[in-house]
């Protein structure tokens, strides 16, 4: 009888130990260090309302554009809002790395939760001259999976995503960021 409390005790002490192990061991993992689910696959077609940057994309016609009408080159698509916060601390770095790499990669910002005379106030009061749209319908933030802003994904030239930042974004980081989409292009 003693002894099947003995192994009873020490087997609950073993489970308990365990699960307390687990628990630890999840709780000292880095959320971020989780690759999103759309890391490798085709980024998936949008439709946006333009902000303003048109003349990045004479061809297109009309009061939107899409994903289609970006292919071609590495893409910098950050998702973010006028009221954001952190969004005014990346909006120079994102203009600093346009104006050094607009001829090899786009720079493309869909605000979202916005409406359009805000967004054109933020990005005219932070300089913002590349590609600026307005998801009015909220769907290209869900098909990407966005859950706040900014969030920042680099897309490669055959329009495989490969990355995916959250949080502010810095020109150097982006430098590197694409450094690496254009050796897996």
């Amino acid at each position: 009888m003693k002894r099947s409390h003995v192994f009873t005790s020490v087997a609950i002490i073993a489970v308990a130990s365990a699960f307390i192990g687990i628990l630890t061991y999840g709780l000292m993992l880095d959320p971020k260090k989780v690759p999103p689910a759309n890391i490798g696959q085709i980024a998936k077609p949008f439709q946006v309302s333009w902000v303003k940057g048109q003349e990045f994309l004479p061809r297109v016609q009309g009061d939107s554009f899409t994903l289609a009408d970006l292919r071609g080159k590495p893409m910098i698509l950050n998702f973010w809002a006028s009221w954001c916060v952190s969004c005014r601390q990346e909006a120079t770095e994102l203009e600093a790395f346009w104006k050094k790499h607009k001829d090899d990669t786009l720079v493309v910002g869909i605000a979202i939760q916005d409406d359009t005379a805000e967004a054109k106030k933020f990005a005219d009061y932070y300089g913002k001259t590349y590609i600026l749209g307005l998801d009015t319908d909220g769907r290209a933030a869900i098909d990407y999976g966005v859950s706040g802003v900014p969030e920042t994904f680099v897309i490669d030239s055959q329009g495989t995503i490969v990355h995916k930042e959250v949080g502010p974004v810095t020109a150097e980081m982006l430098d590197e960021l694409v450094k690496k989409a254009q050796k897996k292009s």
